[in-house]
């Protein structure tokens, strides 16, 4: 969360901002820049989206260096006083900060003790005040000792009065440089390098250094460091191309991404390590990942538990640390990730990799941190996602797990890799009743509370469906096993309650209607979303809406059951006034505990 940029080069506040608007994604809070010249610095911040803080920028004569941040606020609501950059009490050093200072608040008080002076509710204030208590005649060992004194996560950009480079430093953030000639871009995603650079350097946890006339110095705790650079393999993607919002745009490439997840995966050499994994070697196999990606596991979990034939494990990236789960070097964990850098899934991989497992990562960004670290990488080939509610990659992920759970079965009897199943869903794959879907939108758009129920694997639909209504249009969405509305969930109906039945699994089908009409009877509204034909009439009659989704026999039914709800919960978004791409307090890369 939080994204931060520095550049050094011309037109420096139209270029901070323009490299802002690609990190916006990462948080919106607030916003703001710093800029350098020869008399020194000027700070420009605004409460709310980047566009306010472009009407308060003033062009700073001779400015040849600045940086950036966009935020999403941890510490002190998010307003103009809290927004990065922060400025040390004594005006000389400057930084924009992404991640979380641990012990700040025991820093503080020893800082105001020793004279500093703080003006807004931030850790990362703290940093800049410990740059003034460090001030040595050496900028960049000031800015060691700073971050030495740190517990947490960093990605620092920092400027100093009296000097003309941007210093750096990263520990469990995201950090990268791209140079090209005379022009310096320092970012918290690469999308910032492109059209820019062809290559970057990849800034690694307990590296610090400078960038200055095109040129990088890296130490760390060894000394300098020889930094390789890395191809850029990412293209420009920050245009809705005639599509209202990102979102929508997302949504509606979905089928052009389970495309690109059978034409990758239909090259053996591209999932040779995958396939190399022999699963016999595992008592233990478990799916880890947070929101979307969790649910993306749960559906992982039942993929590989019905090819192999073995017991899998979900967890919430954030539980999984605090468990008492037991994994080692005869356990299998795959760790599922739109961004790869959330804090979460990371420090699970970590545990993983200290108790000896072998681990998976199943990622979007394939430059990410979690891509890097994890035994065998598997993308998920969706490009790149901006909105924040997760469409097309939670449709990539589900994909390509059940590729994995082929991939696997495959290696395991001896036999060759078949993906027919996702060919054949990719003929008959459409995006539905728009007009109905509108509908039930126009319905929604004045509930304060609804409920999904299911069984089975329609249960994990249910739970995706749910967190969409509650990302986009901030209804308070409750999701149950329809076997349970019994013991408890009775209770809060009534004759204003909207009761959402996923109803796709044939073996519980007559179960799952019967479940809803138990609510149905107490005076609930129906919305039906079942893939089959042969439902009662005298059924279907009695709900307010009956959604037909494409049947596919197998686990792709997932893609199909989530597509119209991705779409429902965008036209609600839309009517209510709420910008879809951007919803409040929320971020896409969750880099934070």
């Amino acid at each position: 969360m939080c994204g931060i940029v520095g550049y050094i080069g011309k037109d420096v506040e139209k270029t901070l901002v323009k490299k802002l608007k690609k990190l916006e994604y990462r948080g919106y809070d607030s916003a703001g820049i710093a800029v350098k010249n020869s008399d020194g610095f000027s700070v420009f911040k605004a409460k709310g989206e980047i566009k306010n803080l472009e009407t308060k920028i003033k062009i700073t004569p001779g400015a040849k260096l600045g940086i950036g941040h966009t935020r999403w606020a941890t510490h002190g609501k998010p307003d103009e006083v809290n927004a990065h950059p922060h400025v040390s009490s004594d005006g000389k050093w400057v930084l924009v900060h992404n991640g979380i200072i641990e012990n700040y608040a025991e820093l503080k008080a020893e800082l105001i003790k020793s004279g500093a002076s703080f003006y807004s509710q931030t850790d990362s204030e703290t940093v800049a005040n410990l740059l003034q208590f460090y001030d040595c005649s050496d900028n960049l060992q000031t800015l060691i000792d700073a971050v030495s004194a740190v517990k947490g996560s960093y990605a620092l950009a920092v400027m100093k009065k009296d000097d003309d480079k941007i210093y750096f430093a990263k520990n469990r953030s995201p950090l990268f440089i791209a140079v090209n000639g005379n022009e310096t871009v320092i970012a918290s995603d690469v999308v910032c390098f492109s059209g820019f650079a062809n290559e970057y350097y990849v800034i690694e946890d307990g590296e610090a250094g400078f960038v200055s006339g095109g040129k990088l110095t890296v130490k760390n705790g060894f000394g300098t460091v020889t930094k390789t650079p890395v191809k850029l393999d990412c293209t420009e993607s920050d245009e809705e191309n005639g599509y209202e919002h990102f979102m929508l745009k997302e949504i509606f490439e979905t089928k052009s991404v389970i495309k690109n997840v059978l034409e990758y995966y239909s090259i053996p050499e591209n999932y040779k390590k995958l396939s190399q994994i022999d699963t016999v070697l595992y008592d233990k196999i478990v799916f880890v990942g947070c929101g979307t990606a969790y649910h993306a596991c749960l559906f992982g979990a039942k993929f590989l538990s019905d090819k192999l034939g073995v017991n899998c494990f979900t967890f919430v990236a954030s539980e999984f640390r605090y468990s008492d789960f037991k994994i080692d070097d005869r356990t299998l964990i795959f760790l599922v990730s739109q961004s790869g850098e959330t804090a979460d899934t990371l420090a699970a991989l970590e545990l993983a990799k200290k108790n000896g497992a072998k681990s998976v990562a199943v990622v979007n960004v394939e430059y990410s941190t979690l891509a890097k670290n994890a035994d065998v990488a598997v993308p998920i080939k969706a490009g790149t996602e901006i909105a924040v509610a997760s469409t097309k990659a939670y449709c990539a992920q589900i994909t390509v797990l059940y590729a994995v759970a082929e991939i696997l079965g495959a290696a395991h009897g001896k036999k060759a890799v078949s993906l027919k199943d996702i060919k054949e869903f990719i003929k008959i794959f459409d995006f539905g009743q728009i007009q109905l879907y509108r509908q039930i939108a126009d319905v929604l758009r004045y509930q304060r509370r609804i409920f999904m129920i299911g069984r089975g694997s329609d249960y994990y639909s249910a739970n995706e469906a749910s967190l969409k209504i509650k990302e986009t249009c901030y209804i308070n969405s409750d999701t149950y096993y329809a076997g349970e509305l019994k013991h408890g969930f009775l209770a809060l109906i009534d004759e204003t309650t909207y009761v959402v039945v996923f109803a796709t699994e044939k073996r519980v089908l007559s179960k799952v209607l019967c479940n809803a009409e138990e609510a149905r009877s107490r005076g609930a509204k129906l919305i039906l979303f079942t893939c089959f034909d042969g439902i009662e009439r005298d059924f279907t009659e009695k709900c307010e809406f009956v959604v037909k989704i494409k049947e596919t026999g197998n686990g792709l039914q997932a893609v199909a059951n989530i597509v119209p709800w991705q779409l429902i919960a965008y036209y609600t978004s839309v009517n209510k006034g709420i910008n879809p791409d951007k919803p409040r307090n929320l971020a896409k890369s969750v880099t934070v505990e």
